[in-house]
C-alpha cells in the first residue's frame, strides 16, 4: 500500500476537501488534485468546460439538473513523490464545511422486475420504437463505509489494471470507479475513441471473437457505426479504425474498434466532438434519442453521473475522458453500485441479469475485502426504497 497517498486521502476526507485522485490505465501511479476553495466549480453546459484545467465530472442528463462537476488541480500530488513536505502543503489547508447529505435511499431492484424491464423494452423493440435501449439498475450496500475508501482506491488500481480508476469528492458528490471505455483522448495531437460493447466474464475461450455470438456483435456494431456517423458529420473522412477485437477488463471482457485521428481533422470543435459522442449507443441505446426518452420513463432511479463521463482535462489540448462504468456513489448511508446492459430483441431475459451480476462482482469483489456480511450479489427480491 501507498502511506502516501492513504494519508492524503484519510486527511482531505476528514477535512471536507474537494479532491479526485485518478489513476489512467496501464500507468503505474495515481494523481491527485486538491481545489483550495470550497465553492462549486463546473456549469450548466459543457461549453462551460472549454479552457479550463481540472478534473470534470459530467452527468448522463443534465436535463435532470445535475451539473457538470470541476475540481482545479490547486494543489497536485504524484503518488510517487508524496512525502512530509507534500503531506504539510495539504495539512495547511483551510478545512471545508460540513456536508449537508440530503440525497434519498436509492431505488433498488430484484431479478424478476429487472427482467420483466428487458421484457418490455424487447416489446418496444419488436414495434419498431428503437433497435436497441441500455437498462440500468442498482444495487446498494447499507452503512457508511467513508474510512474504507482510501483502502479502496488502491484495491481497485490493483485489480484493474487496464481501466481509468478515480475517487472524487467534491462538496456535494463522492464516486469511486474502474472504468474500461474511453470516451475521447488527446494527446501529442492524436484524438483517440472506441466503440466499446457486449460484456462475457473473463475466460480463454471468450478471447476469440469468433466465438461471440451474433447478439453480441451486433451490440457493438451499433456503437461503431454510430461513432463513423457522428464522424463524417463533423466532415471527417480521413481517420483509422481497426478492426473489432477482444479487450480484457477485470474480471470481463468486452468487444472493442479504436479509432484515432489528427486534431487538425476537428478544426477547433473539440468539445463539441465530445457533447456529440456522449452518450454513445454502448449507454444509452440506438437511436439514441428515443432510447433515452424510454429508459428514463423505465428506470425507476435517476443515472446523476453514472454513464456520465469525467477526466483530466487542460488548456494544453490535453484530456482524458472516460464514460463513468463500474462505479459507486458513496453516501453517509449507502455505497450504491449502477450496472447496466445493452438489450436488443436477441436479448434473454435471464442473461441480461446475469451480465448486471458479473459487473456489479468486478467491485463487490473489492467490497467483501472490507466489509463483512455484505448481501449475496443473487439477492432476488425487488425492494423499491
Amino acid at each position: 500500500m501507498n502511506e502516501g497517498l492513504h494519508n492524503i486521502h484519510k486527511l482531505c476526507l476528514s477535512r471536507n476537501l474537494s479532491f479526485v485522485t485518478f489513476r489512467l490505465p496501464q500507468e503505474d501511479h495515481s494523481t491527485t488534485y486538491i481545489q483550495k476553495n470550497h465553492r462549486e466549480t463546473g456549469g450548466s453546459a459543457i461549453e462551460d468546460l472549454s479552457g479550463v484545467d481540472g478534473f470534470i465530472m459530467a452527468p448522463f442528463d443534465t436535463r435532470n439538473g445535475h451539473h457538470y462537476h470541476l475540481i482545479r488541480p490547486d494543489l497536485v500530488m504524484e503518488s510517487n513523490q508524496i512525502n512530509r513536505t507534500v503531506l504539510r502543503q495539504a495539512e495547511e489547508l483551510e478545512a471545508g464545511p460540513s456536508v449537508s447529505w440530503k440525497d434519498p435511499d436509492p431505488y433498488v431492484i430484484g431479478k424478476e422486475a429487472y427482467m420483466e424491464q428487458v421484457k418490455g423494452i424487447k416489446s418496444s423493440i419488436s414495434k419498431g420504437a428503437f433497435q436497441k435501449a441500455v437498462l440500468s439498475r442498482i444495487q446498494a450496500i447499507d452503512g457508511n463505509y467513508f474510512s474504507i475508501l482510501p483502502k479502496l482506491y488502491q484495491a481497485m488500481c490493483r485489480k484493474h489494471p487496464n481501466a481509468f480508476v478515480y475517487l472524487f469528492k467534491s462538496d456535494k458528490e463522492c464516486w469511486m470507479g474502474a472504468s474500461p471505455e474511453p470516451l475521447l483522448r488527446l494527446s501529442e495531437n492524436r484524438v483517440s475513441t472506441v466503440s466499446l460493447a457486449g460484456t462475457r466474464s473473463f475466460a480463454e475461450r471468450h478471447m476469440n471473437i469468433d466465438k461471440w455470438t451474433v447478439k453480441e456483435a451486433l451490440e457493438q456494431e451499433y456503437v461503431t457505426r454510430y461513432i463513423h456517423d457522428v464522424l463524417h458529420y463533423f466532415g471527417i473522412r480521413d481517420y483509422r479504425v481497426s478492426s473489432p477485437y477482444v479487450k480484457r477488463a477485470g474480471n470481463l471482457v468486452h468487444l472493442r474498434t479504436d479509432f484515432s485521428l489528427d486534431i487538425e481533422r476537428i478544426k477547433g470543435k473539440l468539445w463539441e466532438l465530445v457533447e456529440a459522442l456522449h452518450p454513445t449507443p454502448a449507454v444509452a441505446g440506438q437511436p439514441k434519442d428515443d432510447a433515452i426518452r424510454f429508459i428514463k420513463e423505465l428506470e425507476p432511479h435517476d443515472r446523476e453521473y453514472y454513464t456520465g463521463f469525467l477526466g483530466p482535462v487542460s488548456k494544453d489540448a490535453e484530456l482524458d475522458l472516460f464514460v463513468n462504468l463500474r462505479c459507486m456513489k458513496i453516501t453517509p448511508g449507502y455505497i450504491s453500485l449502477f450496472v447496466g446492459g445493452g438489450i436488443t430483441l436477441e436479448s434473454d431475459p435471464g442473461d441480461e441479469w446475469d451480465e448486471t451480476r458479473l459487473k456489479a462482482e468486478s467491485l463487490m469483489k473489492i467490497l467483501r475485502t472490507y466489509i463483512k456480511n455484505i448481501q449475496p450479489i443473487d439477492e432476488t427480491a425487488s425492494t423499491y426504497r
